[in-house]
């Protein structure tokens, strides 16, 4: 993250932060496994695998599918992928930090 914050556009800084905190939640539950179960794990790596490769039709989809069908399981890490401005700029960009993320 510390990467991402310092490459980041100062007019991305705001939305550095809160994909961090969001990102924090989501970790959090991953490393706890209290939250997220295995098969949304799976479609959450499917979206960052869709988004690496500029898949973004079927990022979009996997995310609507997540939104949709797991509604238990998003809460606030989930809501920043589509709350802020362009979804697919915005999902590249929560990709690339669950990504570095995970790598830390």
């Amino acid at each position: 993250m510390q990467r991402v914050k310092s490459r980041a556009p100062a007019s991305f800084k705001s939305h550095v932060i809160d994909a961090e905190k969001r990102l924090n939640i989501l970790f959090d539950h991953l490393n706890n496994e209290d939250l997220l179960k295995p098969d949304t794990v799976e479609s959450m790596s499917e979206l960052a695998e869709a988004l690496q490769a500029r898949n973004y039709e079927q990022a979009q989809a996997i995310h609507v599918d997540i939104m949709t069908n797991k509604t238990d399981e998003c809460g606030n890490w989930m809501v920043s992928v589509y709350a802020q401005q362009g979804v697919e700029r915005l999902m590249l960009t929560l990709t690339i930090l669950f990504r570095l993320g995970s790598n830390d």
